[in-house]
């Protein structure tokens, strides 16, 4: 018979897709508070993910492995490309915000993207930083509610990418 614990805390990976979940809520950021949220304790937290920074990595880990995962299923083009890019940051701006708070600007995702990422773009370095350059220039505008015309940015694209 196996025993089980009363009040186990929730598994490390629900932890923190519920602190995700609590973030897009718009839930104050606080370990207290996340505890309460997960039904645990705050030494859970520190014991599960070294505290506060840690945790914050492994919400980094999972999203970035999940939009790795995203991006092998992508058609290979610039245009899947951009389409994807801009999705997700629609999809993630607060999260992306909230980690570029806690100082993971950029793309904190790029450790985990990086293979699916070079593969779109034939293993060349060059591209895949013109690319992603360009990404965050229009995901800079676009946060700031300015307009930009997709299709003149996928045409750049591609034009830059040849």
């Amino acid at each position: 018979m196996i025993k089980t614990r009363k009040n186990a805390a929730p598994s490390k990976e629900s932890m923190v897709e519920m602190t995700i979940q609590y973030v897009l809520d718009g839930g104050e950021w606080s370990l207290r508070k996340l505890a309460a949220h997960c039904g645990t304790t705050t030494k859970v937290f520190y014991t599960r993910f070294d505290g506060e920074y840690g945790l914050v990595d492994e919400i980094v880990k999972f999203i970035g492995e999940r939009k790795a995962k995203q991006y092998q299923e992508l058609e290979q083009t610039i245009a899947a490309f951009y389409r994807f890019e801009i999705d997700f940051f629609y999809d993630n701006q607060i999260l992306i915000q909230f980690l570029e708070s806690k100082g993971r600007g950029a793309n904190p995702f790029m450790r985990y993207i990086r293979d699916a990422y070079m593969t779109l773009f034939n293993g060349d370095v060059n591209k895949m930083i013109f690319a992603g350059t360009v990404m965050l220039g229009a995901q800079s505008m676009l946060a700031r509610d300015i307009k930009v015309e997709h299709e003149v940015i996928i045409e750049y694209l591609a034009k830059g990418l040849q």
